[in-house]
């Protein structure tokens, strides 16, 4: 968890990080910016719980459990928290993701929220525009701009200067003032109180099942190019991590190999208990207070071997083929890896071999990885390293 939080904390200053701000991050059960305290700098938080009620003149970022924020923030802020109340002196955009999201004080710009219940409170104030996604959203305060979206149920009870939004439901109370058009997109038509004001043209456009469809087809390629994007990035990844993996620990490596070689069908079952029988012990382990750590160091052993166990069989594939090609001479396992690696990467493109192989070159890596490993560890104690 620890090296995950740094992770997200290096991507998070390479997109925040400016020449006027430096930065700060704390980490902790619980973070508290007091009321008087000021922090000349952008600040990312990893915590339980985070209170900013004190001034942090550059931007925020927030990862907690809960997070409440009522002081005065210079930049904008970056909110990722099961329960969210946002009720800043002052801000110049927020971006907010989470279960509860509440929203009050004053925005100079946008602000943009994602998750199950939404709520702009009746004191608040927003420069620019609001964009919602997520379960129900209630709008009780004044919005200079537009409100944008897509909710399951949109109340509006506020001012905003026009609202465009896609919603199962859709109230607007008699306290609402849009000075502009409200266009809705849904399946129902709205409840509009009366007194409400809407001064432009009012649009409902129902949701037919073939433009759901259409909907659904047009995003489909995008769908197909992040996970297209995202499989690249894993794979050379492995790359990167196989490489370093046999430069720093060849007879390792070279070790793990010989087993899977030697004895395959013990390197399968072993795999196969392994797999199964590794995260059962992990959850008794949970289950108990004192065994917790040790339920831990578990779930990072089986992780870790799941990520490796293709990386061994890659090097194994890679050489066998190599071997057909160059009988009696030696073969770089720099060379073998890749090899293997491409082979394995041109067989996942095809759909049901894809599977098959996928699941035993887990089951085959994961008991070689175990079985070397443990016949390393077996010869090192014998000659009283370990």
């Amino acid at each position: 968890m620890k090296n995950f939080s740094w992770i997200v904390c290096l991507l998070v200053v390479a997109v925040l990080a400016s020449p006027a701000h430096a930065l700060l991050v704390r980490r902790g059960q619980s973070v508290e910016v007091s009321i008087g305290e000021v922090i000349e700098d952008d600040l990312i938080v990893f915590a339980s719980s985070v209170e900013i009620k004190g001034v942090v003149t550059g931007n925020v970022c927030a990862f907690a459990q809960t997070v409440n924020v009522s002081g005065d923030i210079g930049g904008s802020l970056f909110i990722g928290a099961a329960s969210s109340n946002i009720n800043a002196s002052s801000v110049q955009t927020i971006w907010a993701a989470g279960g509860n999201l509440n929203v009050s004080g004053k925005v100079d710009k946008n602000v943009i929220l994602a998750g199950g219940s939404l709520n702009v409170d009746a004191d608040a104030g927003i420069g620019k525009d609001l964009h919602a996604y997520g379960g129900n959203f209630a709008v009780n305060g004044e919005i200079d701009g537009a409100i944008k979206g897509a909710v399951g149920r949109f109340v509006m009870a506020g001012k905003s200067s026009r609202v465009k939004i896609r919603a199962d439901e859709a109230r607007v109370k008699s306290t609402a003032v849009i000075s502009g058009d409200f266009i809705l997109t849904s399946e129902s038509q709205p409840k509009i109180d009366e007194g409400a004001v809407i001064t432009g043209e009012t649009t409902i456009r129902e949701i037919e099942p073939e433009e759901s469809r259409q909907f659904f087809f047009a995003i489909a390629p995008l769908f197909a190019l992040l996970f297209g994007v995202i499989k690249v990035i894993i794979w050379v990844s492995k790359i990167i991590v196989g490489i370093l993996l046999i430069a720093l620990c060849r007879n390792y490596v070279r070790r793990v190999m010989d087993t899977l070689i030697k004895v395959p069908w013990k390197s399968l079952g072993l795999g196969f208990l392994g797999v199964i029988v590794i995260p059962v012990v992990a959850v008794v382990l949970f289950a108990t207070l004192i065994g917790y750590p040790l339920g831990l160091v578990a779930v990072y052993a089986y992780t870790i071997l799941l990520y490796v166990s293709s990386l061994f069989v890659a090097v194994v594939v890679g050489e066998k083929v190599i071997q057909l090609f160059r009988k009696g001479k030696e073969v770089s396992l720099y060379l073998s890896f890749i090899t293997g690696m491409l082979i394995l990467l041109v067989v996942s493109f095809i759909p049901i071999l894809n599977f098959l192989v996928r699941i035993l070159v887990i089951l085959f890596g994961f008991g070689s990885v175990m079985l070397g490993t443990w016949q390393v560890l077996k010869e090192m104690r014998g000659k009283d390293l370990i």
